[in-house]
């Protein structure tokens, strides 16, 4: 009889047992499907980012799913055959006008259906408006994408489209990522390969989903070891990869504004950030060169974090937009857009209390100023005029102004004064609470009558293009009380900017209430302005002693640009 290698022995032993281990798994996912189906408790299909090179979207094609992350809030999703979210039906025009989105969650709309993120709408709405010309909008807008996994996706997959121009949505999260991992270049690591709709019809990554969660409550140890091994088998994307240079070791005082979103919005923050605004500005100019070697143009646009509309938090304008007119980039600023068109409820374009992301309302405006945004000249070449002007809010100055018996201590520090003209029927008040903080303010004195008024006259150095305004009231219901604040450039004439009631419905009634509002100047820019207070019935408006006081009266003048520049001061 003749021998048989031991090395045939043991290719045969490792192919039983491959084998083995196939029919295990594969009884085990057919299990787990049974069981599904007996129970009616089959999972949800969940939309998730997917770094396939055979397909050019960057989210897991071929979907039709009710979301259900944010609770109480259902909403549907549509991925089509290349990973995007669907925008409208294709165009059949032979050469469209051709729209690339990229972005995070804002872009791909979290919270509302396909066709009310601002990419479909965008397209709905240039359609009308170039019946003739043609417009295919492609949303590539991923959750948790930033300017470095955008610029990433475009190099790679958003050049093959051709686009005629790439917009491109700016939130404070694009700063986070160079103190981390890079996610586009790690997902090409953990989810890339090919797209393989077989697979995908097997429902074989929801139970993957299944047999991790199984593992990370019952076996935790075991997965933070997998981990952990896995992560040290070589460097990460972020060290190793394309943007290693990006990436950043944050120092403790860049932590705290990475972890503290007020903070990192708030202009004051910029020079401890200045390592990470650079970063970005030299991303977006990498995104610039490459769209406009394809003979594309790039837009920028700015979207807001719900703060920005309750808060003068204004550092993404103060960082980008005059670096973006140096760059010939033009910009979007949706900020300061937003904040004139929301009245007195800064929620208007957002989906709070549940979820911070634009609702419909807010997608709509976004989509409406891109449409105008967007044209052709004499000759057919595209043109790209933003149809709101981007502020830069740049060189601040700040006047926190303390209530008193006069109505308010007068400011006379230059280059920007504030003084009482005026104060009739106010009665001052100051209360200690627990802490030492002292809270002080005025209303109508009710002995004589309902109404209190006070008029203040800013003076400034210089002509000011933009004053904003932020103002603490409490209404009481229910004696008809209200808080008005208009604006007059000649102290004669004015123009209402704030009005809260107590039967407004907006949640103000009661208890205190902060509004911030803008005076865009721009057209005509002023050194002169005045604002009149009217409080009436059981109404307040109040302010702080804490440094740095939250509840105030804060006014804050921004300096003309064109008619005073930096040079000249």
């Amino acid at each position: 009889m003749r021998d048989i290698p031991a090395a045939h022995w043991c290719g045969r032993a490792i192919a039983w047992a491959s084998c083995a281990v196939f029919l295990l798994f594969l009884l085990l996912h057919l299990g787990i499907h049974g069981y599904w189906a007996l129970t009616d408790t089959t999972p949800p299909d969940v939309v998730e980012p997917r770094a396939y090179a055979n397909v050019l979207g960057d989210l897991e094609p071929r979907l039709s799913v009710v979301a259900r992350e944010i609770p109480g809030l259902p909403y549907a999703v549509g991925i089509d055959a290349e990973g995007w979210r669907r925008t409208g039906p294709p165009s059949r025009t032979p050469a469209p006008l051709r729209i690339l989105c990229l972005g995070d969650s804002f872009t791909y709309g979290v919270g509302v259906a396909d066709r009310e993120a601002y990419p479909a709408l965008l397209e709905t709405y240039l359609r009308k408006r170039f019946p003739a010309r043609g417009v295919s909008v492609v949303n590539a807008g991923v959750p948790f994408y930033d300017i470095f996994d955008e610029l990433s996706y475009y190099r790679e997959k958003g050049r093959l489209l051709r686009p005629d121009l790439v917009i491109v949505q700016f939130y404070a999260n694009d700063l986070e990522a160079m103190a981390g991992s890079f996610f586009r270049e790690d997902l090409k690591v953990r989810q890339g390969g090919r797209y393989n709709p077989f697979d995908q019809g097997l429902g074989r990554e929801k139970v993957e989903r299944v047999l991790i969660s199984w593992f990370e409550t019952h076996l935790s140890w075991l997965m933070d070891g997998l981990r952990n091994r896995s992560s040290s088998g070589g460097p990460s994307p972020a060290a190793s990869g394309p943007f290693k240079a990006y990436h950043l070791q944050a120092t403790p005082e860049e932590k705290r504004h990475l972890n503290d979103k007020a903070a990192l919005l708030d202009a004051a923050s910029l020079p401890a950030m200045e390592r990470f605004w650079d970063n970005y500005r030299e991303a977006l100019l990498e995104l610039r060169d490459a769209v406009r070697g394809d003979g594309a143009q790039l837009l920028l646009v700015l979207a807001p974090d719900v703060l920005q509309m309750r808060e003068n938090k204004n550092a993404p304008g103060a960082a980008l937009v005059e670096a973006c007119r140096a760059a010939g980039i033009p910009v979007l600023d949706m900020t300061t857009v937003l904040r004139s068109m929301s009245g007195d409820n800064p929620d208007l374009f957002y989906l709070t209390p549940k979820n911070n992301h634009p609702n419909v309302h807010g997608h709509t405006v976004m989509a409406k100023l891109l449409a105008e945004s967007l044209g052709f000249d004499p000759a057919g070449r595209q043109r790209v005029e933003p149809a709101a002007a981007a502020f830069a809010y740049a060189d601040p100055i700040v006047r926190v102004l303390r209530f008193s018996p006069e109505g308010i201590a007068a400011e006379r520090q230059e280059p920007m004064t504030v003084v009482p003209v005026r104060s009739d029927n106010l009665a001052f008040f100051d209360v200690t609470m627990e802490g030492g903080n002292h809270i002080s303010g005025l209303r109508p004195d009710l002995r004589f009558k309902p109404t209190g008024e006070l008029v203040v006259r800013i003076d400034a150095d210089m002509p000011l293009d933009m004053v904003s305004v932020t103002l603490f009231r409490r209404v009481f219901p229910p004696v008809n009380g209200f808080v008005q604040l208009s604006w007059s450039r000649d102290g004669t004439r004015y123009e209402q900017l704030q009005f809260v009631s107590d039967s407004a419905g907006d949640g103000a009634a009661g208890f205190e209430n902060g509004r911030l509002s803008e005076i865009d100047l721009r057209q005509a820019p002023c050194a002169r302005l005045y604002l009149r207070l009217v409080v009436h019935n059981e109404a307040c408006v109040f302010g702080e002693t804490s440094d740095p006081p939250w509840r105030r009266f804060e006014i804050v003048g921004y300096p003309s640009q064109a008619l005073y520049p930096r040079s000249h001061r």
